[in-house]
């Protein structure tokens, strides 16, 4: 049975509502309130063995922009994220011999598929090119690697900054799998902890309270997407706040989001 939001004034259901829609989730999907008591930890989780309170609505995608809006990384402020991150090296795939099977691939070919960091549109042929699988049968542990490097550096920092690397992602990435956790209201107590992760998670909801001595700790990545935060005595009101190793009685760290 959907949760009953009538009682959110009109301005904050609207949005409220907006924010579940960045996920493809409407209100049906929200759970009700959870409330973790004095000196508890709860966990929210998701995967084999991970004991967890509840379950997310779990999506998939091969698009790591799509992972991008979700966990709210936006451009302008991966710009202050980005010196934090290890970059890739250079990706050269122009002459080389697949390294399994395939035939060889010599001066002849028209394009030659090359990506690092800062390459631009036409330097390279690294943007909007289709790669084959004598292509990718090119690519050694190095090169994965760095394509790996740069996923995360896309998710996490500025994407135009490694933005030649995207004709890689969906092959060597592959499907990537992020729990998102709608729920109408948290309310973390004095002494209480609300654990997430490991792993990147999302969490929507229409408020989030923190008291004064309450902490919501993430072993991963997480994204808290609310319309009203109030943490000890302070309210705050705006777009998503990505959880970092410490804000407040908000605790966790950046750890790699995608499984090797």
């Amino acid at each position: 049975m959907p949760v009953d939001i009538s009682t959110i004034p009109a301005a904050d259901r609207e949005d409220f509502q907006k924010r579940l829609q960045v996920y493809g989730i409407d209100i049906n999907a929200v759970q009700e309130p959870l409330s973790v008591a004095g000196s508890s930890v709860v966990n929210l989780a998701f995967g084999p063995n991970q004991p967890s309170v509840r379950q997310p609505h779990v999506l998939e995608t091969t698009d790591l922009a799509q992972v991008k809006r979700w966990i709210g990384v936006e451009d302008r402020i991966g710009q202050r994220l980005t010196p934090r991150l290890k970059l890739p090296g250079r990706i050269d795939l122009g002459g080389r011999t697949p390294a399994v099977g395939g035939r060889p691939v010599g001066d002849a070919q028209a394009r030659k598929f090359q990506a690092s960091p800062n390459m631009m549109m036409d330097e390279g042929g690294g943007y909007g090119s289709s790669l084959s699988d004598d292509d990718l049968r090119m690519l050694d542990a190095d090169d994965v690697n760095n394509v790996r490097l740069a996923a995360r550096a896309f998710v996490r920092g500025d994407s135009r900054l490694v933005g030649s690397f995207q004709p890689l992602f969906s092959s060597v990435i592959g499907k990537i799998i992020v729990p998102i956790w709608p729920l109408l209201s948290i309310h973390v107590a004095s002494g209480s902890v609300l654990e997430f992760g490991p792993g990147v998670h999302a969490l929507v909801a229409y408020e989030v309270i923190i008291e004064d001595g309450g902490k919501i700790v993430s072993r991963g990545h997480l994204t808290v997407n609310c319309t009203k935060m109030q943490q000890g005595g302070r309210r705050f009101v705006g777009p998503p706040i990505r959880i970092g190793p410490r804000v407040g009685g908000v605790a966790g760290g950046f750890r790699p989001i995608f499984s090797e």
